[in-house]
């Protein structure tokens, strides 16, 4: 849904998920002139938001610890920020592999960490419903990314052209391009930049 301000009544703040979750438009729309046309001009501020958040979120990923990220960011940023964490660890891990043949052991030690961390997180007494369920959904996706990189330390992956890596789902910010750019295989596709809200996954 949509929040107006509350001074200026034709005026779209925020966006508003079915949890409650709220994140704040880059700039205040206007609801102005016909339906058809705000509607796909909130569309496109929506998608400038989205880029504008995530934008941040790729390099604060690396910069923050893993729990202060998940809380300060909307959740479906904070999901595809650990994607992107992830996805960055295990490339650097295979460049390192060259010289060092425990890198991607490291990576996945890091993953271990990061998934105790999430996990004991859930023990605070004081999280919101909206943020335990933000904790839940990235433990659910970072163990599956955890189980994929075990299996590339057990079959001792070092080459990141190797199918056991490409057949990964692989996200990275593009700064080139300015988008997120998802990857399977040889398959790349752009991320639409839709806010989604609060997402259950199961993998």
């Amino acid at each position: 849904s949509l929040q107006f301000d509350t001074d200026q009544k034709d005026k779209v703040s925020s966006l508003v998920s079915v949890q409650g979750e709220t994140v704040s438009l880059s700039v205040p729309f206007e609801t102005k002139g016909n339906v058809e046309s705000w509607l796909s001009r909130l569309v496109s501020e929506m998608q400038r938001t989205m880029n504008l958040v995530i934008r941040g979120a790729a390099r604060a990923v690396h910069e923050m610890k893993l729990i202060d990220f998940i809380f300060s960011h909307p959740a479906q940023v904070a999901l595809l920020g650990i994607q992107f964490q992830w996805t960055a660890d295990v490339q650097a891990a295979f460049v390192l592999a060259q010289s060092d043949k425990a890198a991607v052991a490291k990576a996945l030690r890091k993953a271990d960490l990061g998934l105790r961390d999430m996990v004991a997180a859930t023990l605070q007494p004081n999280l919101t419903p909206n943020q335990r369920l933000s904790l839940e959904t990235c433990i659910t996706v970072h163990m599956h990314q955890k189980e994929a990189l075990e299996e590339l330390v057990a079959k001792k992956i070092r080459d990141p052209a190797d199918f056991e890596w490409l057949k990964q789902s692989r996200f990275a910010w593009r700064s080139d391009r300015e988008t997120v750019i998802g990857s399977i295989c040889d398959v790349d596709f752009e991320y639409s930049f839709e806010y989604l809200g609060i997402k259950e996954r199961l993998v």
